[in-house]
C-alpha cells in the first residue's frame, strides 16, 4: 500500500514538471530553480549564452546515462551512451563545451570545467573519450583525455593537456598546461614524469565494465524526480 502511494505521488510530480523541449534521445533541464519547491537539487540545468540558440546552452544527456542525484551538469555538456557521473561530481560547460564519451566514468567529487580560450589557439573544450575512467576527486580543465585512458584519484589535468589513448596518470599527479602523456604509457608525480609502460593485454576494460554495471544498479535505486515530497506528509 505504501509503495503504491509513493508511485502515485511520483507520477503526480512528473505530470507537474514544467514543459521541456522534446529532442530525440536526449534529456534537458530548462525549468527555473524556483519552479517547484519539491525539487531541491537539479542534476542538470541550462546556462545563459549569447551565442546559443534561444540564449541558453542545455546539457545533452543520453537516456541510459547515470547522473547521481547529488551531481551537477551545467550548460553545453554532451554525455554519451552508457556513461556515468557519480556523486557530487560537477561538470560545467559554461565557458566552453564539455564532451563525455560512451561508457566513460566520471568519479565521485570530480570537477570538470573549461576556460574561455587557450594560448595555443586550440579549442578550449574538455573532451573525455569513450571507455575512460576519471578517478574520484580529480580536476580537469579544458583538456583532452583520449579513449581507454585512466586518470587516478585526486589528479589535476590542466588547460591544453593531452592524455592519449590507454595511458595512465597515477593518483595524486598533476599534468601541467600543454603537457602530453603518450599513448599506452604510465606517468605520475607533480609535475608528471614518465614511469613506465602499460601492459597492452591488460587495459582498463574490466574497470569500465564494472563501472557500467554498478551505474545500472544505481539507476534502479532512484525515481526520475526528487523524493522531497515525502517530507510534506
Amino acid at each position: 500500500m505504501a509503495m503504491k502511494r509513493v508511485a502515485v505521488r511520483a507520477l503526480r510530480e512528473v505530470s507537474r514538471a514544467p514543459a521541456t523541449p522534446s529532442v530525440s534521445a536526449c534529456r534537458f533541464s530548462t525549468s527555473p530553480a524556483s519552479a517547484d519547491d519539491n525539487m531541491l537539487h537539479r542534476t542538470s540545468m541550462p546556462h545563459v549564452s549569447e551565442t546559443a540558440l534561444g540564449g541558453q546552452n542545455h546539457p545533452m544527456i543520453q537516456p541510459d546515462v547515470f547522473v547521481a542525484p547529488s551531481a551537477t551538469v551545467v550548460g553545453d555538456v554532451q554525455i554519451n551512451f552508457g556513461a556515468s557521473v557519480w556523486y557530487n561530481a560537477v561538470i560545467r560547460g559554461d565557458k566552453n563545451q564539455v564532451k563525455v564519451g560512451a561508457k566513460a566514468s566520471v568519479g565521485d567529487r570530480v570537477s570538470v570545467s573549461t576556460v574561455a580560450s587557450l594560448d595555443s589557439g586550440f579549442p578550449a573544450i574538455c573532451d573525455i573519450g569513450y571507455d575512460t575512467v576519471i578517478g574520484s576527486g580529480s580536476s580537469l580543465v579544458s583538456c583532452t583525455v583520449m579513449p581507454g585512458a585512466t586518470i587516478g584519484e585526486n589528479c589535476v589535468i590542466l588547460e591544453g593537456a593531452l592524455v592519449e589513448a590507454k595511458a595512465t596518470v597515477l593518483p595524486g599527479s598533476v599534468v601541467p598546461p600543454g603537457r602530453r602523456v603518450p599513448a599506452g604509457q604510465i606517468w605520475g608525480g607533480n609535475p608528471v614524469e614518465y614511469v613506465g609502460e602499460n601492459d597492452p593485454e591488460h587495459g582498463n576494460e574490466g574497470v569500465v565494465e564494472s563501472e557500467s554495471l554498478m551505474a545500472a544498479d544505481h539507476i534502479d535505486e532512484f525515481l526520475p524526480i526528487n523524493t522531497a515530497f515525502w517530507q510534506k506528509e
